[in-house]
Order: C-alpha cells, then sequence, then structure tokens
C-alpha cells in the first residue's frame, strides 16, 4: 500500500494500536488526538480514520475542513455510540466508511486497504489527465506552429483538423470548417476528382502519397499546394484520420516559371543577336548591290527598261528595309528587360532558395545550409533575377555532387567584403577544374552531358547588369565555390 494514514483519536493507547495495525501493512501513520492538530497534520494525507467524539470538536464537524487540507483524500468515521443522524451527517459529508466500536482490527484494515487504493486509482487517473492535457497542449502546439498547412479529414471526408497556417493561406476559421467536407469547399473545381482518387489511394495503401492540387480561398482565389497524405490509425481501430499535410508552393512556382521564361528569353536573345548578326551582313550587302544595280540601271537607254529596273530596285530595297525593322523588333522584345533596383534582405533571399531548392537537394541526400551573419548589409539588387542566379547556381551545385554520386552539404553563405557583400554558393562536390571555370560562363558552353551552357551566361549577364562580378573556384578541402559579389545599399546622406 502507499499513501500515509492519520490517526485521529483521542484514546490514546487505541491510537497507538491502529498506527501499529497500518504500520505492519507498509504504510506511514501519524497520530494525534485533537481536530486543530488534525488540521495541522492533514496536509498530504490519503486516509483519515477519525473518531467522532474529539475534545475540541466531532468528527462529523471536522470532515468539510480536513478535506480542504486532504484533497482527493479518504476518511474512515470510527463511533462507540452509534446513532442515525450521525450515519446521515457523515454520509453526507462522503465518508469512505462509518464504523462502530468495538471492531475487528482486520476488518478495520481491510477498510483502509481499500480506502488507499481508492486514492491512488483518483490520483493515477488525475495524473493521466494532467499529463494527458500536457501532452495535448504540446501536440496543439507543434500544429499550430508548424509552417505547414495541417488537415485531418475522416473516412466521409469531413475535416477534423484544421491548423493556424491553414487558416493563414486560405483565409478559412477552423470554426467555419470543423465537420464539412473538404474537398468541396477547399480544393479548385477543375482538381476535385483526381483529389478524391487520391485520397481513396492513400485510405487503401496506408502508406504516405504526394499531390499537387490547387486549394481555393475564401476569397476565391488560387493556391497551389504540394499535399503528403497518410492515414493515421488508432491501435486496434483502424484508420481514424487522413493527415494532410502542406506547403504553398504558389509563389514558388510562380518564381520558377518566371525564372524559366527570363532564362528561355535570355537564351532567345543571346541566339537572336548571333543570327541578327549574320543575317544584317548579307542584308547590308545586298542594300548596296542594289543601290549599285540602281545606278547601273539609270544609264540603261530604254526608258521603260531603265523604269523598270528601278520599280524593281526599289520594291527589293523596300522588303529588305522591313525585314531589317522587323528583326530590330524581334530583338527589342528578346532583350532582357531593365532591372528594378532596390534593397534586397540577404539573408531572407538565401533562406528563400534555400526553401526552393530543399526538395531537390533532400532527394540527392543533400544539405542545404544558410549561414549570414547579424546585420550583414542589405544589396542593391532585382530580387527576382537575383534569386534566378542563385538559383542556377544551387540546381548547378546539386546536379554535379548528383551525377558524381556524391552526398554532403551546400552552403549559401553571406558576408561583407569590404564595401561590398559576397554571397557564396560552396558545395563539397567533385570540385572544377580552374582552367575550364571561366569557359562555363560563355553561352553554349557546358560540363552536363544534356546540358545547354545557357544559364551561367544568363547569370553572368545579370550580375554584369548590376555591376558586380560572379566568378567559379574550387573549395577549399574539396568541392566548388561560386562566388558573388555586389554592391551594398548607399548609406543615407546626414542631414
Amino acid at each position: 500500500m502507499t499513501g500515509h494514514v492519520l490517526i485521529v483519536e483521542d484514546n490514546r493507547a487505541l491510537a497507538e494500536n491502529l498506527a501499529e495495525l497500518f504500520a505492519d501493512a507498509g504504510v506511514s501513520v501519524s497520530v494525534c488526538g485533537t481536530g486543530a492538530e488534525a488540521l495541522a497534520a492533514a496536509h498530504g494525507t490519503a486516509l483519515a480514520v477519525v473518531d467522532v467524539r474529539l475534545p475540541d470538536t466531532t468528527g462529523v464537524a471536522l470532515l468539510p475542513r480536513l478535506r480542504e487540507h486532504m484533497p482527493g483524500g479518504e476518511v474512515i468515521l470510527m463511533t462507540g455510540d452509534a446513532s442515525l443522524a450521525t450515519a446521515i451527517a457523515a454520509v453526507r459529508e462522503g465518508v469512505f466508511a462509518y464504523v462502530q466500536k468495538p471492531f475487528a482490527p482486520e476488518d478495520l484494515l481491510a477498510l483502509g486497504v481499500r480506502a488507499l487504493a481508492q486514492v491512488q486509482l483518483r490520483r493515477e487517473r488525475q495524473r493521466l489527465a494532467s499529463e494527458l492535457a500536457v501532452s495535448e497542449r504540446l501536440y496543439r502546439g507543434v500544429v499550430e506552429s508548424v509552417e505547414s498547412l495541417i488537415v485531418g479529414i475522416d473516412r466521409d471526408g469531413a475535416i477534423r483538423m484544421w491548423n493556424r497556417c491553414a487558416t493563414q493561406i486560405t483565409g478559412w476559421e477552423q470554426d467555419e470548417l470543423l465537420g464539412h467536407p473538404f474537398i468541396d469547399i477547399v480544393i479548385a473545381e477543375a482538381q476535385r476528382e483526381q483529389c478524391h482518387i487520391g485520397m481513396k489511394q492513400a485510405w487503401r495503401d496506408r502508406r504516405l502519397l504526394e499531390h499537387e492540387c490547387g486549394v481555393l480561398t475564401r476569397e476565391g482565389r488560387h493556391r497551389t499546394v504540394r499535399w503528403s497524405a497518410a492515414a493515421m490509425a488508432t491501435e486496434g481501430e483502424g484508420m481514424e484520420m487522413l493527415l494532410l499535410v502542406g506547403n504553398d508552393v504558389t509563389e514558388r512556382l510562380a518564381l520558377e516559371k518566371r525564372a524559366a521564361d527570363a532564362e528561355a528569353m535570355s537564351s532567345l536573345a543571346t541566339l537572336t543577336a548571333g543570327l541578327a548578326h549574320e543575317i544584317r551582313n548579307p542584308l547590308n550587302a545586298a542594300l548596296l548591290q542594289l543601290e549599285l544595280l540602281g545606278r547601273i540601271g539609270s544609264r540603261v537607254a530604254d526608258a521603260s527598261q531603265r523604269e523598270r529596273i528601278g520599280d524593281c530596285a526599289r520594291l527589293v530595297q523596300s522588303e529588305i528595309r522591313r525585314l531589317t525593322r522587323l528583326l530590330e523588333e524581334f530583338l527589342s522584345l528578346a532583350r532582357p528587360r531593365t532591372l528594378e533596383r532596390y534593397p534586397v534582405d540577404v539573408r531572407a533571399l538565401l533562406d528563400y532558395v534555400a526553401t526552393m531548392q530543399r526538395p531537390l537537394a533532400e532527394i540527392a541526400h543533400i544539405e542545404l545550409q544558410v549561414v549570414v551573419p547579424d546585420g550583414l548589409p542589405r544589396v542593391l539588387g532585382d530580387q527576382p533575377k537575383l534569386t534566378q542566379v542563385l538559383i542556377n547556381l544551387v540546381v548547378n551545385a546539386i546536379d554535379a555532387m548528383r551525377e558524381a554520386g556524391m552526398r554532403g552539404t551546400i552552403e549559401l553563405r553571406g558576408e561583407a567584403v569590404g564595401d561590398r557583400v559576397c554571397i557564396r554558393v560552396a558545395d563539397t562536390g567533385p570540385g572544377i577544374d580552374e582552367r575550364v571555370a571561366k569557359d562555363l560562363f560563355r553561352p553554349f558552353v557546358s560540363t552536363k552531358e544534356m546540358g545547354t551552357g545557357l544559364g551561367l551566361s544568363i547569370a553572368k549577364r545579370i550580375i554584369d547588369q548590376h555591376g558586380g562580378t560572379v566568378e567559379l573556384g574550387p573549395r577549399p578541402g574539396g568541392g566548388t565555390v561560386a562566388s558573388v559579389l555586389l554592391q551594398t545599399v548607399p548609406a543615407a546622406d546626414p542631414e
């Protein structure tokens, strides 16, 4: 048995006998002879064995005050003069047992054992309830703090869990959605059937599945979310809930599309510039020959022939000039847009690039790290274009390590270098030959088997537009490091 027993009995001999009885059973015991002493000693007591008649009070009158000092404990009342009124009063106060003297010691001990067991069971339930409440708070705290949408769906497709991030992304509050169908409200109509099939598969296969689909915000806007779905089971009860963890990739996909479009346009510009050079030369030569033909034609004696030659020459000249204008318009379309330069936070820039590329890196078992000291100055630049450059450098590093079958790390580091900021993308891959590094910034030069050779040339052009530099070289200890040097935001002029 566990728990402390308090004997409240003014008969010293009886009190000592009872104390010995419980002590022999392995229970800690204390003894007192008055109500005042009992109140002073009751703290932490599991069971109080109290005589009805005490020198300063009665056991029944003592009960309410005694319970205040021993919450969750039990009381056994003893009396040598039993009455119906006393028994009723004792029952109303919730005593565990009401014992009439004289009694067999083993009977009182049995009652005490049962009372202590009751107290222990009650306290264990309270402890478990408290631990459960703490676990629930911790669980809820984790769910609410995660920067991913977390949604729980029951077998009927109704929403049973909806976290803070889901509210932030969609605008829907938890209270508005609990119990309502997930697909009909949250998923874009064109993708509901596909989402329904994916959820059925997750329930059936009981394994993690990934799916990308559009969701509808409360205002009706579309967002693209990449979901991971897994059926959650409780022991012996089968599937209980489908847990969906989603990441909003709308901006990332938009940025990747802009980056891809920019790269494609830049590649087109590079190709067009080369073609334009090759086309302009013969066009200019043709114009010169037509000019010469016109002069020769002007000397023809036959007026009709002279006029016909002149008309033909002017027509061809007109078409050549029209072709030249079209070529210039095409070049104007393909040329990159003017930079929109503004202060850019380097830490936010690198964190964003790392976040976007981390899934690709994880597939290759590569860890992306971002290291930026506090107080690093902001750089002056076009953030989407700088993002494009850094994504290209990171992807190149991932591809090099993956093709070499190497695992390791890629570090994105920002550091001050004089009055500029240097952003370094350093990998632990196979490394690079310094003799080859400079050539890689030329168009159509690539070390990849299927590479276009345009990515680094585009990156260099963008950095050149920023007034910065970009270089490739070996990393100390093995690997490759790409260094981008950029201008910082000028300090404000003193008033």
